[in-house]
């Protein structure tokens, strides 16, 4: 677990406040009653008791005072999240494995503003989300907002170019999406996101490639079978079904309501359905097809017949350890028109760490020609605390490969001319702050560098370097034309 550390800057003022309560015997010194202020503003406790009565007030107010200076202070805005180097190696090796997947299955990456038009943000987008999109203050006549989601942002891109590229058109992006929500665990108003999305085909083989590729990239991080699924389904399905028992008018209030079931009690779900005016006969009847078993289904309404036509021919061409059909999962945006699925852990400990589906209305809703579409979305937070939990995040790995050590100033022209060489191939650190060599050590393992090479006098005489093995502790020379000779890595581009 990588800890976090804090500054705490306090007046002189309070400083001296502070010291009452160390002269009073009640902490050893100022460190630990101002550590105790911040025990106490985290957890809610009360001041420690045993203290003198006639100063309870005094004491009272001294702490009062350090925790609005602590809460005064700046901090990263609610929701948000600071990556420092070892969470930033962490994040990049699961990035790299999402890029990984993406390009074997023939997706190319592109990028979006992380600002957009208002409109395009809320055409289509359902209520939910339209309330969580954060709105940038008006300067003047445009109306422009934080990107909420990839999918309107891509799909106006794919727009832009829609008559000179081939199609499919497959794409994958990994960056910041905001949501204004209420911040817990797997849900952060900042959140990274692997989006991906083909456009161009109508077909079962395109919805199922973007359900392989999200199965194979958590696949990829260490995960199985035991330790997440997915669940598929169709809205072209839910939505026939649903119109022999309700009207069309409350279709989309229903869906989202379905959406809802394992998010909510069964009494609250329940008050949901009555509140758009469900019978509980009505209720009744949802709650029996929700639960049954497709190929007990017997639809009336040719769109339900299409619907459960789709869902079986993806079905073929998926894995099928990792893929239950589940009826309730209809996605609660509002723009998804077919096949829909949701990637949760096995436990449905957290929230869902993937969701998508087909959309084939928003290109043509955006003013593009007509076109089919389906995508999905992974998100950071959910899928770093399933990977948390089962022990597979990546290593960090901040080390430098080398670390070189300078004895005196005669020997650093050298060593700065071996650094710059071994740079061409390797992670190289130098000495900057002219410290004596055991600082130079100690700080090299502070800072994890694999190896030291050590450029003194005495080696260069003998055209040699020292190179210690930080682990092991084992030392070797090398001579220091092969480093000064040896050819740099290819760069692959």
């Amino acid at each position: 677990m990588v800890m976090q550390t804090m500054q705490i800057r306090l007046t002189k003022g309070l400083i001296n406040e502070i010291k009452i309560l160390v002269d009073l015997g009640i902490y050893p010194n100022v460190s630990e009653a101002v550590r105790d202020s911040v025990r106490m503003l985290v957890t809610s406790k009360e001041t420690p008791r045993g203290l003198p009565p006639a100063r309870q007030e005094e004491i009272k107010t001294i702490q009062e005072k350090i925790q609005k200076e602590i809460q005064q202070q700046f901090q990263n805005p609610k929701g948000t999240e600071n990556y420092y180097p070892e969470e930033m190696s962490i994040r990049n090796k699961v990035f790299d494995i999402w890029r990984k997947n993406a390009l074997k299955f023939g997706f190319l990456e592109v990028d979006s503003p992380v600002i957009e038009d208002l409109d395009l943000l809320k055409a289509k987008q359902g209520e939910e989300i339209t309330k969580q999109i954060f709105v940038i203050e008006k300067k003047g006549e445009e109306e422009l907002a934080l990107r909420a989601e990839f999918t309107p942002s891509l799909t106006r891109m794919f727009i832009t170019k829609q008559k000179s590229i081939p199609k499919p058109v497959k794409w994958f992006c990994i960056n910041r999406v905001f949501r204004y929500e209420k911040p817990q665990a797997g849900r952060q108003r900042e959140f990274f996101q692997f989006n991906v999305e083909i456009y161009g085909s109508s077909k079962p083989e395109a919805d199922a490639e973007i359900i392989n590729l999200a199965i194979e990239s958590l696949k990829g991080l260490g995960l199985d079978e035991k330790d997440f699924f997915a669940k598929l389904n169709n809205r072209k399905l839910i939505q026939g079904l649903l119109l022999d028992i309700i009207e069309e008018k409350q279709l989309e209030d229903v869906m989202r309501i379905i959406d809802k079931r394992k998010k909510i009690s069964e009494e609250e779900w329940n008050n949901e359905f009555r509140k758009v005016q469900l019978t509980d006969s009505q209720m009744k009847k949802i709650k029996e097809f929700l639960d049954s078993n497709i190929n007990n289904l017997k639809p009336k309404k040719e769109l339900a017949k299409q619907g459960l036509k789709e869902l079986k021919e993806v079905l073929k061409l998926l894995d099928k350890k990792f893929v239950k059909v589940d009826l309730g999962a209809v996605r609660g945006l509002a723009y998804y028109t077919g096949t829909v699925f949701e990637i949760s852990d096995t436990k449905e400990k957290f929230r869902s760490i993937t969701g998508g589906g087909r959309y084939d209305n928003m290109v043509e809703l955006f003013k593009g020609e007509e076109t089919p579409a389906t995508g999905f979305g992974m998100g950071y937070s959910t899928l770093r605390l399933l990977l948390k939990e089962k022990e597979l995040l990546p290593k960090e790995d901040i080390g430098v490969d080398y670390y070189i050590a300078i004895v005196n100033k005669d020997v650093k022209e050298k060593a700065f001319e071996i650094a710059n060489n071994l740079r061409k191939k390797y992670r190289v650190d130098i000495d900057l702050m002219q410290r004596n060599l055991g600082n130079q050590f100690d700080y090299a393992n502070k800072i994890k560098a694999k190896n030291v090479i050590i450029v003194g006098p005495d080696e260069l005489k003998k055209g040699k370097i020292k190179i210690k093995n930080m682990k092991s502790g084992k030392e070797t020379e090398k001579e220091i034309n092969k480093i000064l000779l040896q050819k740099p890595k290819k760069q692959k581009i």
